[in-house]
């Protein structure tokens, strides 16, 4: 049997990435079983330690993580080292995490798709984060004269060494636009003090993704999408994680891109589920949104009860385990016809046939990770855990396992926050929701 390949995409917010289904689609063109998963955490080194126990080898890594992530690696790549940023990680079982920069590779393959040659071009990079970096790190390599541009000056004029380059402020910028090639437009979102009016000979190749800029934001530019460099660089992410190098045309470009401009339109239901195991912490995170978010909270194992007249060890003890999850489907399938609604299931939902396909589409499915040590000592200690058995405990976190990540749009590790703190970290995931 094929192994079933697990990767991964971190941040902070990540639940808007496109790479989880970039990274679905391009499993699915190669052939190759696996799945991506989105991740975050309030602790980066705790992040990590979950996608290890969780055998998630492969990660892409996104803001604010980028720079962060280089301390916890055994080795980088000569152009993650030059960038200063990570975005692609690989984990050797034996030794470590292998940090790789795969930025650079998206910019240079969007442009020469419009391009000919680089050589002698005058590029106007806007912003001086990673992105920025990634891409005067290619444009250098491909001949092109680069130039800074960005809001904060120091840091424009930091980068612009970096790269033996020079930096032009904002607002001073209509005197040097009119002799630009190429705009790299790697400042979030469009500030409106911001729109730059060029001329239709000139491109802006956009960072930003999520969006669409205003009508005429960069004037009569030729603007390549954001999504162009995502494929692209995504594309050299999987075939790092893979070891492999997977031969693309222009025809699978065509399709990366049309199907993620339509996946960037889907929008998840309101209604939020947590799931995982007894002990995670469902309930009391789930309160806590409700109490931030203003919108109701459900907990499936109370409507359980209420509808039968019994707590959950009464219906154990006089129906059994079969009859518990029949009036469980029930109460999840009801909860789901609720808007603006956070549900918490209880910790063996997913375990019963045709629950996790009826979350999907009807509920952004959020997994709150404990490690294996917090949740057995929660529920040891815990009287109101009438069903936890220590003999059983670990055969159960083997068991569900598959289920909790077959389920999750987000995975977040919890691991050594209050219940206030994972809440409000929680809460930024959330703009996408329709």
């Amino acid at each position: 049997m094929a192994k079933s390949e697990r990767f991964a995409v971190i941040g902070h917010p990540v639940s808007h990435s496109l790479s989880p289904p970039l990274y679905q689609f391009m499993l699915t063109e190669f052939g190759i079983e696996g799945k991506c998963f989105r991740a975050t955490g309030l602790q980066l080194p705790k992040v990590l330690k979950m996608l290890h126990e969780l055998k998630i080898q492969y990660f892409n890594v996104t803001h604010p993580y980028k720079e962060k992530i280089q301390e916890h690696l055994i080795s980088i790549s000569p152009e993650a080292l030059k960038i200063g940023a990570v975005n692609a990680t690989v984990e050797d079982t034996e030794k470590g995490l292998i940090g790789h920069n795969t930025d650079h590779t998206g910019v240079l393959l969007s442009l020469l798709a419009r391009f000919q040659t680089l050589k002698g071009t005058r590029v106007l990079i806007a912003g001086a984060g990673g992105a920025a970096k990634a891409a005067a790190f290619s444009l250098c390599q491909a001949g092109a004269k680069i130039i800074f541009t960005n809001r904060n000056s120091e840091k424009g004029e930091q980068i612009a060494k970096e790269f033996f380059s020079y930096f032009h402020p904002l607002s001073k910028l209509s005197s040097l636009l009119s002799s630009i090639d190429i705009v790299i437009w790697t400042i979030p979102g469009y500030p409106p003090s911001l729109e730059l009016p060029l001329l239709s000979n000139q491109v802006v190749l956009d960072a930003n993704y999520k969006d669409e800029p205003p009508q005429n934001y960069f004037g009569k530019a030729e603007r390549l999408d954001g999504l162009n460099w995502l494929i692209h660089q995504g594309w050299q992410s999987f075939c790092t994680f893979l070891g492999r190098n997977f031969e693309v045309d222009s025809l699978f470009l065509n399709r990366s891109l049309s199907f993620l401009q339509t996946s960037r339109e889907l929008k998840s239901p309101r209604r939020l589920v947590l799931v995982g195991f007894m002990g995670a912490g469902k309930t009391t995170v789930g309160r806590q949104l409700s109490a931030r978010m203003g919108w109701d909270f459900l907990d499936t194992d109370v409507m359980c009860e209420v509808a039968a007249g019994k707590n959950i060890s009464e219906i154990f003890q006089d129906h059994g385990e079969e009859s518990f999850r029949r009036l469980e489907k029930e109460q999840i399938e009801k909860s789901l016809h609720s808007k603006d609604t956070i549900i918490a299931l209880g910790g063996g939902a997913l375990m019963t046939p045709g629950i996790s396909q009826m979350l999907k589409g009807n509920a952004f499915t959020i997994w709150l990770y404990q490690p294996q040590e917090i949740i057995e000592k929660r529920c040891t200690l815990s009287s109101q855990r009438p069903l936890f058995d220590l003999a059983s405990f670990t055969r159960q976190m083997v068991e569900r396992e598959p289920s909790y990540l077959h389920a999750s749009d987000l995975i977040i590790d919890s691991e050594g926050g209050s219940v206030e703190e994972i809440a409000d970290f929680l809460i930024p995931e959330f703009p996408f929701l329709e």
